[in-house]
């Protein structure tokens, strides 16, 4: 019996029902955190590139803008992998065998880690539905790039887009000079057939407009009256509408939410439904909606939804913006990697494991706090969120969980005012102190000197008869220990997809507030008024954006800039991209979708991207034989 299953034993996590097991493992942690290094490995590799690998153009970019480029090539790749897998072809070993680059891992990983829309577009998109039955035949072949990500840098240099108006298929540059390129800001581009001024957003009208245009399916009725036919595919439906807290395809949801867009006046006096051909209709709302959001909300009278609104911001098949999705996960990387926690070698003794125990076990005790009434906002600490992302991965098992212990699928909110979450913090360690009776977090930095193994073995033997010999267990398990500073380390607040919306002037008042706090902290060390120990590991520490877990019921997505995210201060706090899950109601309802698939990216083992040579059995960068079994 594992530490972490006798800490466990016979627990009420989460909720008042006992789980057989550990919803996590240290091994599955341990294999997370591998795979965040590799991507931090990639990161580093491409903003360190030698210019003569970068095609003209593109080294003129600084770091962060070369980074954002090649996640707009990753995306592209990513999109011309899954249109290329075969419809017919079926394996259940195909990623043990075959997997894509790590560039087009890390936007999958992104992908995963939008718990509705990755579901709902294995459910809505019949090639990401597809996506986890088929094995990689042929990546030339399929993608039509290079393996290795570094060589495609020097090789993609062009994205085929469909002209919204005529329809005609355009090769446009991902950089231009003038910043108009598609991977830019600016995008714009005008179709030489037509004259129409393309951009990112008459993109976005046409693919709302295509989805809006495709006509009810007619076993609609018969799929209402017999819920075992909803095995269905409902492509005809919007993004955002299929997939609910409660209901993994509520179609009759679906239903009236396209009804009333088509229901608006403007809709109506278009005559839709005397106008047969699907692409003629699709055209008609684009010319009523002139090419613009702003249109279409005024041919909807504004009944559409932003969530609905926010899954077309570009011509991509997916309904999350992958760029930013990815760009959301850096500063999480960033606090593995400083902390030490990517090493591979770094929990490699028994003893430096009881960090991770001691993560897995918070987060059950997480899962418990969101399980009990008041349904509130909650905010993850940075080991909370490192357990409940890891769970998150094995998509099927976590959907269940899900079922199971909360009843409800537990989505996260992409992007959330800072006001809002500090609330939401403050709600929480409340909350897990009333419900708990120990603090929620123990902020600080882990001092150097010590192993990790000798810095919190002493959790092990100062809790471990209790938790054993008591009945129910205490909540020592909780509690790191004031010189345990590794686990200390792991209770920052996770910040990772925080918005500012500070105007300046109160973001300069906050900055100034944030000094006088750390100020009187450090006069309170001098007089021994504060603890010198804590004090060292919080110093330098900015306040955190924090970011809340929505519950019931959840808050809507906040529109942002497609190409310009923005995490927050990155201080007393880490981010993780996206806190959300792929998941599936049941694995035979999708037949095998993208959520069902999500566990095996668990089973890579540490490599560093990018080392591909003469040796390499992929031609790029790692070795695609080392998977682990699924």
């Amino acid at each position: 019996m594992s530490l972490l299953t006798t800490l466990l034993r016979g627990s009420l996590f989460p909720g008042d029902k006992t789980t057989d097991c550990p919803l996590v493992d240290t091994h599955q942690l341990k294999v997370h955190l591998r795979l965040l290094r590799a991507f931090h490995d990639l990161r580093t590799s491409v903003q360190n590139t030698e210019p003569s690998r970068i095609p003209p153009g593109a080294e003129r970019l600084n770091k962060r803008q070369r980074w954002a480029w090649f996640l707009h090539l990753a995306v592209e790749r990513f999109e011309r992998w899954v249109l290329s897998l075969p419809a017919s072809y079926t394996s259940p070993n195909w990623a043990a065998s075959h997997v894509p680059p790590i560039d087009v891992l890390l936007t999958w990983h992104a992908y995963m880690l939008n718990p509705m829309w990755y579901t709902e577009d294995g459910l809505r998109i019949r090639e990401i539905a597809a996506l986890p039955r088929f094995r990689l035949d042929s990546w030339l072949k399929g993608a039509r790039t290079p393996f290795d990500p570094l060589e495609s840098m020097s090789v993609l240099s062009d994205k085929r887009v469909g002209c919204p108006q005529c329809g005609e298929g355009l090769l446009v540059p991902f950089l231009l000079e003038d910043g108009s390129g598609y991977a830019q800001q600016g995008f714009k581009i005008e179709c030489p057939y037509c004259s129409l001024r393309i951009t990112k957003e008459t993109l976005g009208v046409a693919k709302i407009a295509r989805d809006l245009a495709r006509p009810q399916d007619p076993t609609d009725g018969a799929l209402l009256a017999h819920p075992e036919v909803s095995a269905m595919m409902p492509s005809q439906y919007l993004a955002g509408t299929v997939h609910t807290q409660f209901h993994i395809m509520n179609i009759v949801r679906a239903m009236s939410v396209k009804e009333a867009l088509l229901q608006s006046p403007s809709a109506v006096a278009l005559n839709l439904r005397k106008v047969t051909h699907e692409r003629k209709r699709a055209r008609a709302i684009q010319e009523k909606a002139g090419n613009s959001f702003a249109g279409f909300e005024a041919l909807t009278s504004g009944a559409s939804p932003p969530r609905i609104m926010n899954a077309y911001a570009d011509d991509h098949i997916f309904s999350v913006e992958l760029v930013g999705a990815v760009l959301r996960q850096e500063s999480f990387i960033d606090k593995m990697v400083n902390l030490g926690w990517t090493d591979p070698t770094y929990f490699e003794a028994r003893e430096d494991e009881i960090a991770l125990h001691h993560a897995a076990a918070r987060y059950h005790a997480f899962l418990d706090l969101m399980a009990t009434p008041p349904f509130e906002y909650y905010v993850p600490t940075l080991d909370i969120d490192l357990a409940w992302h890891t769970h998150q991965l094995y998509a099927d098992r976590y959907a269940s969980d899900c079922r199971k212990y909360m009843s409800r699928f537990v989505d996260h909110d992409d992007k959330v005012a800072e006001s809002l979450l500090s609330t939401a913090f403050d709600t929480t360690c409340r909350t897990w102190k009333s419900r708990f009776g120990i603090p929620y977090v123990h902020c600080g930095c882990p001092l150097p000197g010590d192993t990790i193994g000798a810095r919190v073995s002493h959790l092990r033997n100062r809790t471990l008869h209790q938790l054993v010999h008591s009945e129910p267990p205490s909540h020592s398990d909780l509690v790191p220990g004031a010189d345990s500073d590794i686990a200390c380390a792991g209770t920052h607040p996770s910040d990772h997809n925080a918005v500012c919306v500070l105007a300046e002037g109160e973001a300069h008042r906050e900055a100034w507030k944030q000094k006088v706090s750390q100020r009187r902290d450090k006069a309170g060390v001098q007089k021994g008024k504060m603890d010198r120990r804590a004090w060292e590991r919080g110093a330098g520490h900015h306040i955190p954006f924090l970011v809340p877990l929505p519950m019931d019921p959840p808050a809507p997505c906040v529109a942002t800039n497609a190409n310009v995210v923005e995490g927050g201060t990155a201080g007393c706090a880490t981010g993780m991209a996206d806190c959300a899950v792929g998941a599936s109601e049941e694995r035979s309802l999708i037949g095998g979708s993208l959520g069902a698939a999500g566990h095996w990216l668990l089973a890579l083992p540490y490599f560093s991207p990018c080392r591909g040579g003469a040796n390499s059995t992929q031609g790029g960068g790692w070795d695609g034989n080392a998977f682990g079994s699924f």
